[in-house]
This record gives structure tokens, C-alpha cells and sequence, in this order.
């Protein structure tokens, strides 16, 4: 049986680590025949049938400019041996990979 003098305190700036909802994904676009991917691990099933998934995307990068319409996208849930691939996407930008994308990097 767990107790209070078994709970160990968490530094509040990491809480979120214990929470969040959903598996980190893989998302995929295409626009106007280029292809787009992005690390996302802020999602949760909202839906089952027919399946509807929620994101969070930070507006403007260039993983949401523009947004495909609906259907038109790609989920995957990487396996662990994908890690290290998984963190270079997340931690790279089309702007900074693609001099064409350089004009949608978000202003900061």
C-alpha cells in the first residue's frame, strides 16, 4: 500500500513528463507536392470511430503553413529504435533545412 510518506516530490517545471496523454507521433503533410513531417507529443484520441486525434502545433511554423484539409495528412507512431531520428525532426526546422521555407519561420 502506498502512503504520503512514499510520494517523492517532483520539480513542477517537469510534471508535465507524468501526464501527458499521448504517445509522441510522427505527423506528415504534403503541400503542393512537398513533402512536410513533424515530432509532435502534445495529441490524445478525442474520437474512436471514426477516429479523430488531436495535435497542439504552434501556429505559423512550417509544419502548419497551410494546414492540408481534412484527411489529408499522415500519423505514426515511431517505434524506440526510431528515437534519435524522432529528436532530429523535432529539433530541426524547413527554414532552416530548405532555403525556399525560409520566409515561414515564425517571428519570435
Amino acid at each position: 500500500m502506498i502512503t504520503v510518506k512514499d510520494l517523492q516530490p517532483h520539480p513542477l517545471d517537469q510534471v508535465h513528463r507524468l501526464i501527458e496523454p499521448g504517445p509522441v507521433i510522427l505527423v506528415t503533410t504534403r503541400h503542393r507536392g512537398v513533402p512536410n513531417v513533424m515530432t509532435n507529443g502534445f495529441n490524445m484520441m478525442v474520437r474512436h470511430a471514426p477516429p479523430l486525434i488531436a495535435c497542439t502545433m504552434v501556429p505559423g511554423t512550417t509544419a502548419t503553413r497551410p494546414w492540408p484539409k481534412p484527411g489529408e495528412c499522415v500519423i505514426s507512431v515511431p517505434t524506440a529504435d526510431m528515437a534519435a531520428t524522432v529528436v532530429d525532426i523535432g529539433n530541426c526546422s524547413g527554414a532552416d533545412t530548405e532555403p525556399s521555407r525560409s520566409t515561414d519561420r515564425p517571428s519570435t
